[in-house]
């Protein structure tokens, strides 16, 4: 078949994924995923890229947005860069990106039929029932196809899940970034911390020249410390940012690197944790170009950020912030928010899956909501749990469950509150996009 429209292809992504879900009686990534079937399929379309022109990116938490901020400085130094990211908020299509605009209809929907012919061959080749050629894999066909086409520079890839197992990692990598890790994915990953860190580790191979690790907890670290590359470049040692302070129009920070030091930069990216993050972003560029940056070109670049669903405020009057928090780590992020708005009456939506730490995000919005609703988002089609009411119930006696998103803004807005929370997983700030009609297509 020929596909048209998106809403035909994106199904015959996940096909080969759904094809094998019956068998996978273990959540295990070490015995479900065939990253080698991705590397049949990149090799036989002849898109595997030299190592030069990769830079993988991995962790639990910041992964996106520093993937984002690499490509925002490395464009603005004059490379033509391409970004690979998920989830996507509204569009399918804003997973690929060359210099920030997504992917059109047309260029993907054209890859795709070419490839699919590869790709039928490859999965109908397929002997173990619990292998499949992956989602992400697939994707990186296309992704991978349209960077060739463009003719980029340099390619920021986000790994999927994981490291050493996700179907991007059959890259040749020369530089290797990891921002935080926590425990997530457990099963998929391991059953510990330390399982955790060496599937992320994983994304340092022998092609891998350079390193650059994010913040981590001193446990991970030490983990970290023993399995990487002796050029690796360490938060907190190697780079160090300083002077932080915050206010609703973003952050200010110095940082200290290998190559110089940085003075009084904004970021308009509300969160402590977004400091870090660029901090990570500016030392791996760095690292790529051999360097220090040109302060007036870096603090263009930064100037200009815009990553949505991470503490993006999208409207006043009430303040709306939008937080795509889906552990309880992440959602005391949303703390910081308070001392810098009108927060005498919060009201906090939460739609968090059943495979996340649900518990964790109401407990902590428990805290500081005035009314909390918890709610799934319009579209989506994860699971969410059937008990999230009664959670939040346990830890705020005034809980209220409604069926979707867009009712919950309308039940909120009766209530006159002086700032909205916007919280959970990235279907869920889609629907709140939608919603504030935002489009995604171009971020810059």
């Amino acid at each position: 078949m020929t596909f048209q429209t998106m809403k035909e292809a994106v199904p015959y992504i996940y096909s080969s994924l759904l094809k094998a879900k019956p068998f996978q009686n273990e959540e295990n990534d070490a015995l479900t995923r065939a990253p080698y079937l991705t590397k049949e399929l990149l090799t036989a379309l002849d898109l595997l890229p030299a190592k030069e022109k990769v830079i993988l990116v991995t962790g639990s938490k910041g992964k996106g947005s520093t993937s984002r901020m690499m490509a925002a400085i490395l464009r603005k130094l004059g490379l033509k860069v391409g970004l690979f990211t998920s989830p996507h908020l509204i569009d399918y299509n804003e997973r690929i990106r060359v210099n920030g605009k997504a992917i059109s209809d047309e260029a993907f929907l054209t890859y795709l039929n070419q490839h699919a012919p590869v790709i039928d061959r490859i999965t109908a080749s397929i002997e173990n029932p619990q292998h499949y050629l992956g989602p992400t894999g697939i994707l990186l066909s296309v992704a991978l196809a349209h960077f060739q086409q463009e003719a980029t520079d340099i390619n920021v890839i986000e790994i999927g899940r994981g490291g050493t197992y996700d179907d991007t990692n059959v890259l040749e990598n020369k530089w290797a970034v990891l921002s935080k890790v926590m425990e997530e994915h457990l099963g998929f990953l391991g059953q510990s911390l330390e399982d955790i860190v060496r599937h992320k580790v994983g994304i340092m191979k022998e092609c891998t020249d350079y390193a650059v690790i994010g913040r981590q907890s001193e446990e991970a670290m030490e983990m970290i410390h023993s399995l990487v590359v002796e050029s690796a470049a360490f938060f907190g040692t190697d780079y160090v940012p300083s002077n932080i302070s915050t206010s609703l129009s973003g952050s200010t920070f110095t940082l200290q690197t290998m190559f110089g030091r940085y003075d009084d930069f904004s970021l308009p990216l509300l969160g402590s944790f977004q400091v870090e993050n660029a901090a990570l972003a500016i030392q791996a560029c760095e690292t790529v170009v051999g360097r220090g940056l040109p302060d007036d070109l870096l603090k263009e670049a930064l100037s200009e950020l815009r990553w949505p669903g991470r503490l993006e405020v999208v409207a006043e009057d009430p303040t709306v912030v939008l937080d795509g928090s889906i552990n309880r780590v992440s959602a005391v992020y949303l703390k910081e928010i308070l001392p810098l708005v009108d927060a005498r009456k919060v009201a906090t939506i939460i739609a968090v899956p059943e495979n996340k730490d649900y518990e964790g995000v109401i407990k902590v919005c428990s805290e500081f909501s005035d009314i909390l609703v918890v709610t799934t988002p319009d579209n989506s089609h994860k699971t969410f749990p059937s008990d999230a009411h009664a959670v939040a119930r346990k830890y705020h006696t005034g809980a209220m469950e409604v069926g979707f998103l867009s009712e919950a803004v309308k039940l909120v807005r009766n209530c006159s509150p002086t700032l909205i929370f916007i919280v959970g997983t990235q279907s869920m700030i889609g629907s709140a996009k939608e919603i504030w009609k935002d489009s995604l297509m171009d971020i810059g």
